[in-house]
């Protein structure tokens, strides 16, 4: 794809990156106190709980331990809730433990992530606490209160890589898993980069806490800045394109799912990124046993393979097997630091049979690699490779000639706007539409805009390509315009072009074809095209033009002297009258259009393995347009 019919294709290369840091003392500290917490939470030898209140615990003990190693507020935003309320144990007898998954894991079988700080999985089963343990609470608040700022190494690790990113003019992402991180590092960010004699730079968060339109209001206020940094949780990582704005990423928090890296990193690595290079950013914890274990796990492989590769192969489990092994691995990380287990007596043997074989671990590589295997198989199966290009670009071709190509989007684009009394103004990086078309205000607004015809398209710029809904609404406003206004269409369905482009009297004709596509594996389609076919005499006796000629004179011609009116007015009217006379030659002309379609098919077909295409026209052809063309 990047040298397809002899045309480059600019896609960004990914610069896989790791960037590691240390506990400070006063953070480690923490970290093994909340780790004999949980340990105590799951383990505590307790007959009157009962097993949805066991489950819940062990929900709680993982809910801890993961705000706590994302950053200090979100440990205080999840464990400074007390639920003093509740004091019936009763109350917690049934555990939805999907819903509990959700706030500590990132799902690998569906899209959608919840970013909300895990307090209700902390507070469900808290009145099963002793009061001791609900002490350690409160003092885990306040430990985490004094650790903000200075003390966070992480913190301080990712300001140092924001600066280092912005140095080199990217524009980073700071990926984070709760929305109480990503607002607080988003603040520390504000007040390092945006100060009073730095006004070039905007930093934003974008979490949650926001409904879509507000999302989209954020991103639009960071086009004014040159120097922007967004930090975000993973509720934008799916389903928007960032590629325009930012073209770096750096991960906060590790994703537990490495299909959900990929999502995060696709934001910004992907078609239409002007950067050649984007840098993809991994900060871990060299002494965080929960960071080691994803990072071994998952992280290192996906990138691994996507190197390999060029694409990224999800993980083919799913997410409680994929957490399984993740904190299972656990076990080996944490050995490093001191002995700890988090898990019940009854699971120990497991344990340590994970210490022996990484049975677990062993089970996801394993599946992950016969994916891999079968993505292998599967580019020798559809052969995108023993495609030649040579073969495909004359169906290329022919489909920009049906369709238009990005220099007929162009040409119709700047005339159209002329037309409608809203030119466009040539600018250094584009074309400049000051004022919109009365008549498109409606879908496109009243601001003014700056065009490209060429993707991908520089920042700030426009793209303006088939489908753009400046080209549409044009297209479809002309088009009514013509078939329905008599008087003074914008662009008419007779002409009258007095030109040196001829030597003698030529019709030119706009005519819609439509097809019906028949297949066996498939329902009947109907397809439509527009044709430009050309005669010399009159249309009883036409001598035709080959259609490349009648192509050549559609876009070449330009008129050069006036003719009266009323002579021009008498011959298009004779033209039109004698249109039926031409019905037995237009239909050789649909009969032959379709028999070159169907060539068509069968020649793609033949590629790609797929069955036959039966192509029917359907008559008559209408005819849109009228064109004489009047020597000088």
């Amino acid at each position: 794809m990047r040298q397809w019919v002899d045309k480059e294709t600019p896609f960004p290369e990914r610069e896989s990156l790791e960037s590691a840091y240390q506990l400070s003392s006063e953070y480690r500290e923490l970290f093994e106190q909340v780790y004999n917490l949980a340990q105590g939470l799951i383990k505590e030898e307790n007959k009157s709980l009962s097993y949805a209140q066991k489950r819940g615990r062990y929900w709680s003990a993982l809910a801890i331990i993961c705000c706590v190693m994302s950053s200090p507020a979100a440990a205080v935003a999840t464990l400074s809730r007390q639920l003093g309320k509740i004091k019936d144990r009763e109350a917690i007898e049934e555990l939805d433990e999907e819903l509990s998954a959700t706030y500590v894991y990132d799902a690998t079988e569906t899209e959608k992530a919840s970013d909300i700080n895990p307090t209700l999985v902390v507070e469900q089963v808290q009145q099963t606490y002793s009061e001791s343990q609900k002490g350690k609470l409160r003092e885990f608040v306040k430990k985490a209160e004094r650790l903000k700022g200075k003390q966070d190494s992480k913190l301080q690790q990712v300001i140092g890589l924001v600066r280092d990113l912005l140095e080199q003019e990217y524009k980073p992402i700071i990926w984070c898993r709760y929305i109480a991180t990503a607002n607080y590092v988003a603040e520390a960010l504000k007040n390092k980069f945006e100060t009073k004699k730095n006004n070039t730079t905007r930093v934003i968060a974008i979490t949650g806490e926001q409904s879509e339109e507000e999302r989209e209001i954020r991103l639009q206020e960071l086009k004014d800045y040159p120097q922007r940094i967004m930090v975000a949780t993973d509720c934008l990582s799916e389903g928007v394109n960032l590629q325009e704005h930012f073209s770096a990423v750096i991960h906060y928090d590790l994703p537990w799912n490495p299909n959900r890296l990929e999502q995060r990193e696709g934001r910004v690595d992907r078609y239409g990124q002007t950067t050649k290079k984007v840098k993809c950013i991994v900060l871990y914890g060299q002494d965080n046993p929960i960071d080691g274990a994803v990072l071994d796990v998952l992280i290192r492989k996906a990138n691994k393979i996507h190197r390999a590769l060029g694409i990224s192969v999800p993980v083919p489990m799913e997410s409680n097997s994929v957490q399984e092994a993740v904190f299972k691995s656990l076990f080996d990380k944490v050995t490093e630091v001191k002995q700890l287990s988090l898990f019940p007596p009854e699971v120990e043997q497991l344990t340590l049979d994970l210490v022996v074989n990484d049975a677990p671990i062993v089970e996801v590589h394993q599946s992950w690699d016969r994916a891999v295997e079968r993505e292998k198989q599967n580019r020798t199966r559809f052969a995108q490779r023993a495609i030649k290009p040579e073969e495909i670009k004359q169906e290329l071709e022919e489909s920009d000639r049906v369709l238009g190509s990005q220099d007929d989007v162009k040409e119709f684009v700047l005339n159209a706007c002329e037309r409608l009394n809203c030119p466009l103004v040539k600018k250094k990086q584009g074309w400049l539409l000051s004022s919109i078309p009365q008549q498109l205000e409606f879908i496109l607004g009243q601001e003014s805009r700056l065009l490209t015809f060429d993707s991908p398209a520089p920042e700030g710029v426009e793209y303006i390509g088939r489908n753009h809904p400046l080209v549409e609404g044009l297209a479809r406003y002309l088009l009514e315009q013509a078939l329905t206004n008599t008087e003074s269409p914008v662009a008419s369905r007779c002409g009258f072009t007095v030109t040196n482009a001829v030597d003698k009297p030529t019709t030119i004709l706009l005519l819609r074809l439509r097809h019906l596509l028949s297949s066996p594996r498939n329902q009947d389609l109907l397809a439509e095209e527009c044709l430009i076919r050309a005669f010399t005499g009159s249309p009883n006796n036409p001598q035709w033009l080959s259609e490349d000629e009648a192509i050549f004179l559609w876009q070449q011609v330009e008129p050069k002297e006036d003719y009266l009116l009323v002579r021009m007015q008498a011959t298009m009217e004779r033209v039109v009258s004698s249109l039926p006379d031409l019905e037995g030659k237009l239909e050789e002309i649909a009969l032959s259009r379709a028999e070159v379609l169907h060539e068509s098919y069968q020649r793609v077909r033949a590629i790609t393995k797929e069955g036959t295409v039966k192509v029917q026209p359907q008559l008559p052809m209408d005819i849109l347009g009228v064109y004489w063309l009047q020597p000088v």
